[in-house]
C-alpha cells in the first residue's frame, strides 16, 4: 500500500519442499511476493484470513466479501476464509487492507506446500517396520476399533484399493450422488472425505502418497491379501489436498483438517510439508488443539536440525502441544539420513526407509520418508486411543511418549530420546503418566455486551482447570488506551466447558483503542499443577508464566473534517493547493470529499485528493473532476462519493449535487485517515479565474483498532548521503517488541545501527541482531563471514525496548528513528530500509 515492491507478511520464510533426493536440501531463495508467485510457491489470486471469532459467520464473510478488490470468499471452517481477489490486485495491498477490516487477526498469503517423500529405495521392501514398533504385541490386546475415525489429509487414497476399501470411510449422512447435501456439512455428497485441491466430492488418489501413508496406518489385516496396516480395522477418512504432483496450498489444508476437526474426528496424520510460518494454518491446528484433536506430522526430508531451521508444520509443535512430530529410522534403528531431527520439536522416531504398502490401482510399493514414518505413528495412536477411548488427547500423547524403545543414536536428536512401540502401549494396564506440565492459555478474547463497550475476556486453556484456583486475586491488571485501568473483576467458569473455559468479567470499557488484561500464573489443574505457559518445565513463575490477553475496542465513527484558510485564488495555469490536518486515527472504510469553487468555464479545471505520506512513503492521489462542465460554471456543494448515481462526467455545472468521482475514492479505503490531505485544484488554460472557497471530507471508518500483536510493514526510502544525519522517522502507537530492518545492499564497513528512541539512541551493533541460527540466512551479518543474504531479525527485547547501556527505556517508544552507521569512507548512493514491527 504504497510501500516499495518488497511486501512481505510478518516475518515469513517461504522455503517450499521440492519432491527429491533430500542429500543436499533445496530451498527458495528470500524472494519479494510477485517473485513468489511466479514460481509459485504462492498463489497470486488469493490470501488466507483467520478472524478473532472461532466459528464462519454470515456477517464476517460479509466484511470479507465486502473489499473492493474480492470476488468470492470461502469459508475453510472454524473462522477461516480464503478470499479471491480480482485479477491484477496487489497481494500485499489486499493484506494490508483486510488486516484493518474489525474482527480480523491475521491475513497470510496461500502458500504452496509439498508431500514429505524422499525416492524408493528398493533394498527395503519388507515390513519391518510392524516388528519393529512391537505391532504383533499390540495386536494381542486390539486390532482396532471400525468407531475409530482416522483423517489422512494427504493426496487423496484410492478407496477401492482391495486392502482399504473395507476400511475407508463412508459418511453415513449423506446419500451418495443425489446432488445434495444431506447433512448439511457445506459439502453436496462428501462420501469418502473431500478433494479440496479440485473442489469436488471425489477424493481418489492420483499421486500415489496418500495410499500408501493409508495403507500404513490401515490396511486391513488378516485378509489374504497384500500387507497389514497397524490397525486392521479403523475408518480412513480421505481428505484430499495435494494435486497430482504432490503439492497443494495452505488453504486447502486448513480447510481438510477444519472438516475433519468438524466431524468429530480426533487424529489426523499429516505427511507433508514446506512454506514458514503461516497463521491461518496456526490457528487450525490451535482450534483443533481445543476440539481435542491430534495432529501427528512428519518431521520432513532435509536432514537438518529443526529445533534452529524451523520446519513446517512439523514445527508447529513448539505453540501447540496436539502436535506429534516424527523423524524416521531404518531397520536397524538409524536415523534416516534424510531425516529432520530436533531435541525439542520431534517427538519420537518410527520407520521410515524401505516401507512397504498400498500404492493405487491394486498395487504395492516400497517408499522411503518421514512421510512413511508419521503414519506408522498414527496407527499405533489410533490403535491405542480407540481401545481407551476415556482417555484425553494428553493422555494419549503422554502415553505414546513414555512408551518409546530408548535409542541411543536418538538421544539429543528427538525429545523422547526413542523410536516407536505400540506394542509397550499396550503392556501395562496402568493408567497413562500424569502430563508433566502445568496448563497453559489457548486463546483470550476480549468481547462487550454491546458493540460499544468491552466488558468480558474469554480465556480458553489446554485442559480442566480448578476452578477454585481461578479468581479475581489472580487478575494483574487491565491497561486500556489511557493507561492502567482500575476496575473489580470475577471470574466464573464456562457451562459446558468442562473447567476448559473461563470468563473474566470487569466493568464496561468505552473508550475506543487497544486493552490487555494479565493473570497467572498461580492457577492450577485439576492435577494440581500450576501454570506453564512458557512451557519450560518450571510451574507457576511470577512472571514468565503470566498470560497477557490483547483486543481492542474498534468502535465505526463518522467524522467531517473542513479545510480553514479559504478563499484562495485560482489563477491560469497554476494549481491552487490546501489541506486537512486530520489527527484521528480512523481506518477508512469510505470517503467522501465535498467541494465549493467559483470559476467560469469548468472544463479548465483538473481538481486531485491525495492521501498523507506516511514514513517517507507518498500518499495516494484521486483525481476528482478531469475538465468537466464545458462553458459552465462554479462547482456548489459539489459532493464526490463512490455511491453516487451520477458520474461527474455526466453532471452540469454548477454539479449541485452527488457525484462519482472521475476515479474511484474507494482507492482510500483501509487507510489511516491521520495526517495531511491535499487537495490541488488546476486550472489549464487562460482567461477564466476563480477561487477555492471551500471543501471538506466526510470518513467514515473504525477507530481504536491499534496493537494487535501482528506484524505492522512499514517502509521508508532514504538517501545514504544523509543517514548519519536525518534518520527517517517511524512512528508506532505502542512500544515496540520486535524490529526488522532488511536492505537490499551495504557498505563494508557499517557495522552498526543507531536508534533513537526520543530519549535516549542505541547503537545496535550486528553481534546483537540474531542468533547464530538466524544469521546463517542474513545478509546484515558479519560480512568477514562471507554472508550475503538480505535480511536480518535483531533480537527483540534487547534491540526494540532498551538503551545503549542495556537499561530498559523508561517510556514508551513514540517514533522511532533509524539509519545505518557510515563511516566517511563508505561509498554508496541510495538504500531503501524495511521495517517489520510487531506491536
Amino acid at each position: 500500500m504504497g510501500f516499495p515492491d518488497r511486501s512481505r507478511f510478518g516475518r515469513t520464510r517461504l522455503a517450499v519442499e521440492l519432491l527429491e533426493d533430500r542429500t543436499t536440501p533445496t530451498k527458495f531463495a528470500e524472494l519479494t511476493l510477485p517473485e513468489l508467485v511466479a514460481t509459485g510457491a504462492v498463489a497470486g489470486d488469493r490470501v488466507n484470513v483467520v478472524m478473532s471469532a472461532n466459528t464462519n459467520t454470515a456477517a464476517d464473510a460479509a466484511t470479507l466479501a465486502a473489499a473492493p478488490f474480492a470476488t468470492s470468499v470461502r469459508a475453510l471452517g472454524f473462522g477461516i476464509y480464503s478470499v479471491t481477489l480480482t485479477a491484477g490486485t496487489d497481494l500485499g495491498a489486499a493484506a494490508a487492507y483486510l488486516a484493518a477490516r474489525p474482527g480480523v487477526a491475521t491475513v497470510t498469503p496461500d502458500v504452496m506446500i509439498q508431500v514429505q517423500r524422499t525416492p524408493n529405495d528398493p533394498s527395503y521392501s519388507s515390513l519391518y517396520g510392524m516388528t519393529k514398533i512391537g505391532a504383533p504385541t499390540a495386536w494381542d490386546s486390539s486390532t482396532g476399533n471400525r468407531n475409530f475415525v482416522v483423517a489422512v489429509i494427504d493426496t487423496g487414497v484410492d478407496y477401492n484399493h482391495p486392502d482399504l476399501a473395507a476400511n475407508m470411510w463412508r459418511n453415513s449422512g449423506e446419500i451418495a450422488g443425489n446432488g445434495i447435501d444431506d447433512d448439511r456439512d457445506g459439502y453436496i455428497d462428501d462420501v469418502y472425505g473431500w478433494d479440496f485441491a479440485n473442489n469436488d466430492s471425489n477424493p481418489m488418489d492420483d499421486n500415489g502418497h496418500g495410499t500408501h501413508v493409508s495403507g500404513t496406518i490401515g490396511a486391513v489385516g488378516n485378509n489374504g491379501v497384500g500387507v497389514a496396516g497397524v490397525n486392521w480395522n479403523v475408518q480412513i477418512m480421505a481428505l484430499k489436498f495435494l494435486s497430482a504432483n504432490g503439492s497443494g496450498y495452505t488453504s486447502n489444508a486448513v480447510a481438510a483438517l477444519n472438516f475433519a476437526v468438524a466431524h468429530g474426528v480426533k487424529l489426523s496424520n499429516n505427511s507433508w510439508g514446506g512454506g514458514g510460518y503461516d497463521s491461518s494454518l496456526a490457528a487450525a491446528i490451535g482450534r483443533a488443539q481445543a476440539a481435542g484433536h491430534i495432529f501427528v506430522a512428519a518431521a520432513g526430508n532435509s536432514g537438518q536440525n529443526i529445533d534452529s531451521i524451523a520446519s513446517y508444520p512439523a514445527s508447529y509443535i513448539q505453540s501447540y502441544n496436539n502436535v506429534v512430530t516424527v523423524a524416521a529410522t531404518d531397520s536397524n534403528d538409524n536415523l534416516a539420513s534424510f531425516s529432520n531431527y530436533g531435541a525439542s520439536s520431534v517427538t519420537l522416531a518410527a520407520p521410515g526407509v524401505g516401507i512397504l504398502s498400498t500404492t493405487p490401482n491394486n498395487t504395492y510399493s516400497s517408499y522411503s520418508g518421514t512421510s512413511m514414518a508419521a503414519p506408522h505413528v498414527t496407527g499405533a495412536i489410533a490403535l491405542y486411543w480407540s481401545a481407551n477411548p476415556t482417555l484425553t488427547y494428553s493422555q494419549v500423547i503422554a502415553k505414546l511418549k513414555s512408551s518409546v524403545d530408548p535409542v541411543a543414536g536418538l538421544s539429543g536428536k528427538v525429545s523422547t530420546g526413542g523410536r516407536l512401540n505400540v506394542g509397550k502401549m499396550f503392556a501395562s494396564t496402568s493408567p497413562p503418566p500424569a502430563v508433566s506440565t502445568g496448563p497453559k492459555v489457548t486463546a483470550a478474547t476480549f468481547s462487550g455486551a454491546t458493540a460499544t463497550q468491552l466488558d468480558k475476556v474469554r480465556v480458553t486453556f489446554d485442559r480442566a482447570i480448578n476452578a477454585a484456583t481461578f479468581t479475581a486475586a489472580d487478575i494483574v491488571g487491565l491497561t486500556g488506551p489511557n493507561g492502567a485501568i482500575t476496575a473489580s473483576y470475577s471470574v466464573v467458569a464456562v457451562a459446558g466447558s468442562n473447567n476448559t473455559q473461563f470468563d473474566i468479567l470487569f466493568g464496561a470499557q468505552t473508550v475506543a483503542g487497544s486493552y490487555s488484561l494479565t493473570f497467572g500464573p498461580n492457577i492450577a489443574d485439576s492435577n494440581g499443577k500450576l501454570m506453564d505457559q512458557n512451557g519450560n518445565g518450571t510451574l507457576g513463575e511470577a512472571t514468565a508464566d503470566r498470560y497477557t490477553a490483547t483486543g481492542a475496542l474498534v468502535l465505526n465513527v463518522t467524522k467531517t473534517y473542513s479545510a480553514t484558510g479559504l478563499p484562495l485564488a485560482i489563477r491560469d495555469y497554476m494549481t491552487t493547493t490546501s489541506t486537512i490536518n486530520i489527527t484521528d486515527a480512523i481506518s477508512i472504510s469510505d470517503l467522501n470529499v465535498k467541494v465549493n469553487l467559483t470559476h467560469t468555464y469548468d472544463s479548465d479545471l483538473v481538481i486531485t485528493l491525495t492521501s498523507p505520506t506516511v514514513n517517507g512513503v507518498a500518499g495516494k492521489t484521486v483525481t476528482l473532476f478531469n475538465r468537466r462542465g464545458g462553458s459552465g460554471d462554479n462547482l456548489t456543494n459539489t459532493t464526490f462519493d463512490d455511491e453516487a448515481a451520477i458520474a461527474i462526467a455526466n453532471g452540469a455545472a454548477p454539479f449541485n449535487g452527488t457525484f462519482r468521482a472521475d476515479a474511484l475514492l474507494s482507492s482510500f479505503d483501509g487507510l489511516n485517515a491521520q495526517g495531511a490531505w491535499t487537495l490541488k485544484v488546476t486550472d489549464m488554460a487562460a482567461y477564466d479565474t476563480g477561487s477555492l472557497t471551500g471543501w471538506s471530507l466526510v470518513v467514515n471508518g473504525t477507530t481504536g483498532a491499534g496493537p494487535s500483536g501482528k506484524s505492522m510493514a512499514l517502509g521508508f526510502h532514504d538517501d545514504l548521503a544523509l543517514a548519519h544525519e536525518t534518520p527517517a522517522p517511524i512512528t508506532f502507537d505502542a512500544a515496540p517488541i520486535a524490529v526488522e530492518v532488511s536492505a537490499p545492499a551495504r557498505g563494508a564497513s557499517t557495522s552498526s545501527f543507531i536508534v533513537d528512541y526520543g530519549t535516549s539512541s542505541a547503537r545496535a551493533p550486528l553481534s546483537w541482531m540474531a542468533p547464530e541460527a538466524e544469521r546463517r540466512s542474513s545478509a546484515w551479518a558479519d560480512t568477514a563471514r562471507g554472508e550475503t543474504d538480505t535480511s536480518f531479525t535483531p533480537r527483540a527485547t534487547r534491540f526494540a525496548n532498551r538503551d545503549a547501556s542495556d537499561s530498559p527505556h523508561a517510556v514508551a517508544v513514540a517514533a522511532l528513528d533509524c539509519a545505518p552507521e557510515v563511516s566517511a569512507s563508505d561509498s554508496g548512493s541510495v538504500i531503501d530500509f524495511f521495517f517489520d514491527a510487531e506491536v
